[in-house]
């Protein structure tokens, strides 16, 4: 027979594991494939390449670009931004030039 006091415990920690697995941090692995950019490259105009940043907002500084069809892991979401794997960092990328399966 179980204890009452650990209804409480459990219940809280059945809460805990539902909230964990409908945010991203607990989602499965996605990926994200880069499309819809033109296809001449201008750095002076931002063209041609989606621009990876340290933080998710335009102004923020870029660490590095990629281009149509590179493939990126996707590990979260900030309003229109994802958070990225780049070259083994992290960086932030718009989200409307990235397709993926994620959910979110």
């Amino acid at each position: 027979m179980v204890s009452r006091a650990l209804y409480p415990a459990a219940a809280a920690l059945v809460v805990a594991l539902s909230f964990a697995a409908s945010s991203p941090v607990g989602a499965q692995y996605c990926e994200g494939t880069v499309h819809g950019l033109s296809r001449h490259y201008d750095l002076d105009s931002g063209s041609g390449f989606l621009a990876v940043r340290a933080r998710p907002n335009s102004s923020s500084r870029m660490i590095g670009q990629l281009f149509n069809g590179d493939h990126t892991e996707i590990f979260d979401r900030r309003g229109n931004w994802y958070q990225i794997d780049f070259k083994g960092r992290t960086g932030w990328a718009n989200a409307r030039w990235l397709r993926n399966d994620c959910g979110y």
